[in-house]
C-alpha cells in the first residue's frame, strides 16, 4: 500500500486529476460501446470494451498507444486525426477534462489524512469517485442518445444500498431503500400525470431508475435539494437554448441534469 499522506496535499489532489484525466478517455469509450452493444449479452460487452482496439471514428484505423494519451494526442495533431486529416471532436477533451476536474474535486473532499487508507481514500471515498464516474458516464450517454442503459444505472443503485448497509455508507440503509423507493415511485407518477394531461411521454424509465440509484446513495431526503437542482438547470439550459436556437420542440435529456445535481448534493452543495 503507497502511503502518500506525506506529500503535499496540491501534489496528492493532482495525481487523482491525472487519474481522473485518464478514465476520462476510458469512460468516453465505455459511453460509446455501451450504446454500440446495447442488446449484446454481457460476455460479448466485455470482450468489446476490454479486447477492442480503439479505432479513428471517421476511417476505422486502429490507433496507436501515443494517439491514445488524453489531451496531448488531440494537442499533438492539432484537433484532426493522424490518418485521415478530419476534425477530431470536442467531445474527447471535453470529458476527460471534465472527469480529471471531478476526480480533483471528489478526491480532496474525502483524502483521509492518514494511512488507513489506499492512495490517501477510505473505502468511503473511492465509492464515492465510483459514484462521480458513472453519473460522468449516464451524462454522456443521456446527452448523446437520449439514453440510460440499464447497465449502469441498475448497479448504481445496488451499489448504493450495499455501500448503505456497512459502517462506510453516507445514510442509513433503512433511508436508502425509501430513497431508491421514492426517487423512482416520485417521477414515475409524475411521468403518469404528465401523459394523462398531454398524451406525451415527458421522460424515459431510465431518469426514474437512475433517480432510484441517487436515493440509494444519498438517501431519501436528498431527493428534494436533488429535483430543485435539477429542475432549475434544465430551465435554465431549455430557456437558453430556446432563445439561442429557438429549437421548441428539440428532444431534451432530464438524466444529465438529475446527475450533475446528484453529484453536487453528494458533494454538499445543496440549495436547502
Amino acid at each position: 500500500m503507497i502511503n502518500i499522506t506525506t506529500w503535499p496535499i496540491e501534489v496528492t489532489i493532482a495525481g487523482y486529476g491525472m487519474l481522473g484525466l485518464i478514465l476520462g478517455s476510458f469512460l468516453s469509450m465505455l459511453s460509446y460501446r455501451l450504446i454500440q452493444h446495447l442488446d449484446s449479452d454481457t460476455p460479448t460487452l466485455m470482450r468489446a470494451l476490454v479486447l477492442d482496439r480503439s479505432r479513428c471514428a471517421h476511417c476505422q484505423t486502429p490507433l496507436t498507444a501515443k494517439q491514445l494519451i488524453p489531451l496531448f494526442s488531440w494537442w499533438r495533431y492539432h484537433r484532426a486525426t493522424p490518418c485521415c486529416g478530419q476534425s477530431i471532436s470536442w467531445r474527447y477533451p471535453l470529458i476527460e477534462i471534465a472527469t480529471a476536474l471531478i476526480t480533483a474535486l471528489t478526491a480532496a473532499q474525502h483524502l483521509t489524512g492518514d494511512a488507513g487508507g489506499l492512495l490517501g481514500l477510505n473505502g468511503h471515498g473511492w465509492a464515492l469517485l465510483v459514484f462521480s464516474w458513472t453519473l460522468i458516464t449516464i451524462t454522456i450517454t443521456d446527452m448523446e442518445h437520449q439514453l440510460i442503459p440499464d447497465r449502469l444505472s441498475l448497479p448504481l443503485l445496488w451499489l448504493g444500498l450495499l455501500l448503505n448497509s456497512t459502517d462506510s455508507g453516507l445514510v442509513s440503509l433503512n433511508e436508502a431503500v425509501w430513497g431508491a423507493a421514492l426517487g423512482y415511485g416520485s417521477l414515475w407518477l409524475l411521468f403518469q400525470v404528465h401523459r394523462a394531461i398531454t398524451g406525451k411521454e415527458g421522460m424515459g424509465y431510465g431518469d426514474f431508475k437512475l433517480t432510484a440509484a441517487l436515493g440509494a446513495w444519498l438517501g431519501a431526503y436528498a431527493l428534494v435539494p436533488i429535483f430543485i437542482m435539477a429542475g432549475l438547470l434544465a430551465i435554465g439550459v431549455m430557456g437558453s437554448l430556446l432563445l439561442w436556437k429557438g429549437k421548441e420542440h428539440q428532444a431534451f435529456a432530464f438524466g444529465p441534469w438529475l446527475a450533475i445535481a446528484g453529484w453536487l448534493v453528494m458533494m454538499g452543495w445543496s440549495p436547502i
